[in-house]
């Protein structure tokens, strides 16, 4: 939700997996996060000829991308939400799915949405805390920031 000076209220942003298919997707939302974020990055490629007069020439080369979330485990999260339990499932599957990191109000405009699949899993007990759990959904092909038309 929007928040002071027009910024996005990070409590509004979630991830979410596509248990449908494309032409009818079912977006289940990771609940009870303390953290989701979108990370990308492209190497640079770099040439150096006799023509350059010892100056490097670099351009943009192969891009990744991956999202992240960190949560409290909940086993039963209720409709339309993924538990730890169906989180720890996709990674033992080694399924590759849909994946979208959006906010909930449309005015933010956020939205990014690829391919992935779980490539990293951490649960931890710290003493006297609750199961906390930390994906990384690393991304297959390229990632789009626009929201399908609906």
């Amino acid at each position: 939700m929007a928040g002071k000076n027009n910024s996005i209220e990070s409590e509004g942003v979630g991830l979410y997996f596509n248990s449908g298919t494309d032409v009818a997707p079912v977006w289940l939302l990771a609940v009870c996060s303390t953290s989701d974020g979108f990370d990308s990055s492209v190497d640079a490629v770099t040439t150096s000829t006799k023509c350059d007069g010892g100056w490097v020439t670099s351009l943009p080369g192969d891009g990744s991308w991956s999202f992240s979330h960190s949560a409290l485990a909940n086993y039963n999260p209720g409709a339309g939400k993924m538990s730890y339990k169906e989180i720890e499932d996709l990674f033992l599957a080694k399924t590759v799915g849909q994946w979208k990191l959006e906010s909930v109000n449309v005015d933010d405009d956020y939205y990014w949405e690829g391919e992935g699949w779980i490539s990293a899993l951490t649960e931890s007990t710290p003493s006297g805390e609750y199961l906390t759990v930390d994906i990384t959904v690393t991304g297959s092909g390229e990632p789009t920031n626009v929201k399908p038309a609906t």
